[in-house]
């Protein structure tokens, strides 16, 4: 294989949409005839006087695409919804086939809900918990054992801690 026939190889790419635009993105690279793939979760919504099953997008502004590093420059020409590619060191992240093929059968298979993070959560950070009786409140992480507890540094006091599952807090 020569270096040019392996730019031309497609690859997965993250798409950075407009905010609301996930759908409209997907229906045009659908036009467009580019592979890609929108993570949508169904959930069962009710109301007082109604079911009705919608589905959730479960990354929103982002959308995955397949194709080739050149094809990817002009798709944001083509399609200026796409304002950006997520990068490192200025050059496009490509997500391997295999994690691409693994994180599609997490989403249509998988019975929970799915939650991206970019890093996880470490001692000495601010976190947010997200859910649970404690939503909304905002603290310092002291301690992580087994992927659970949270510890609340209270100054010197010292520390109050809680058995939480470390899924529920998230990284101001």
């Amino acid at each position: 294989m020569t270096a040019n026939s392996a730019v031309s190889l497609p690859h997965w790419y993250v798409g950075c949409v407009r905010s609301c635009q996930e759908k409209n993105v997907a229906r045009s690279l659908d036009r467009l005839g580019v592979e890609y793939y929108l993570p949508l979760r169904r959930e069962l919504h009710r109301w007082s006087d109604r079911n009705k099953v919608v589905e959730r997008l479960l990354l929103p502004r982002f959308i995955f695409i397949h194709c080739p590093d050149r094809q990817r420059a002009a798709l944001m020409a083509e399609e200026p919804r796409i304002w950006r590619f997520l990068s490192a060191d200025a050059k496009a992240e490509i997500v391997r086939d295999s994690e691409m093929e693994a994180f599609r059968e997490m989403v249509e298979k998988g019975g929970g809900s799915v939650q991206v993070r970019g890093e996880a959560p470490a001692p000495g950070d601010r976190v947010r918990v997200m859910s649970g009786p404690l939503a909304g409140m905002e603290c310092e992480l002291v301690s992580v054992a087994g992927g659970r507890c949270l510890a609340v540094r209270l100054g010197s006091l010292g520390t109050a801690t809680m058995d939480l599952d470390i899924l529920t807090v998230e990284k101001i």
